[in-house]
């Protein structure tokens, strides 16, 4: 610890609670080490959603500079192409706290609930855990595939049209 510049040390151990004797070191190595690979799905399937909304941004300002016809058709394609996958991962229609009422959850929060289950207790994750995770995980991955082939097709359109009217181009993932 540092407190006004000064840094003091002092070792210590991280132990289990002795009222939980029934749950081994490799039950909670096992919950432990599936919470972090949930953890890190959830984080990809967020980030995808940064990485979309600031291309969908980037898009709008080019737009912005220009009037051409031809910029425009290629910005709107992208934005329309990069919501579609955007509304798979994030619930986008979410306002109010009635909401995910009437909207479905999508990808990410499905992830993180799990991940809220499994962290729910100590002990060994649920047998139906993992195929879940599973499941979740290969949705995910078809989701941020069929974005990168969006930006692999249509940015590179909008970018050669930006770079014909001499704007800066936008960068991917």
């Amino acid at each position: 610890m540092t407190v006004n510049g000064v840094t003091q040390t002092q070792p210590f151990q991280i132990q289990k609670h002795p009222l939980h004797t029934d749950v081994s070191d490799a039950d909670l190595q096992e919950q432990f080490d599936l919470v972090i690979r949930i953890r890190d799905k959830t984080s990809e399937a967020n980030q995808a959603v940064i990485d979309v909304r600031r291309i969908k941004a980037d898009v709008a300002d080019r737009v912005w500079k220009s009037a051409d016809a031809r910029l425009r058709t290629a910005g709107d394609r992208l934005v329309a192409a990069l919501s579609e996958v955007e509304g798979e991962i994030y619930q986008v229609k979410n306002q109010s706290g009635q909401d995910p009422l009437n909207f479905p959850i999508k990808v990410n929060n499905r992830l993180a609930s799990l991940m809220s289950m499994i962290n729910s207790g100590d002990g060994k994750p649920i047998g139906n855990a993992e195929p879940i995770f599973t499941a979740l995980s290969g949705e995910l991955k078809a989701l941020t595939d069929n974005l990168d082939r969006i930006l692999a097709r249509e940015l590179s359109g909008f970018n050669a049209e930006a770079t014909r009217l001499r704007l800066d181009t936008i960068r991917g993932r």
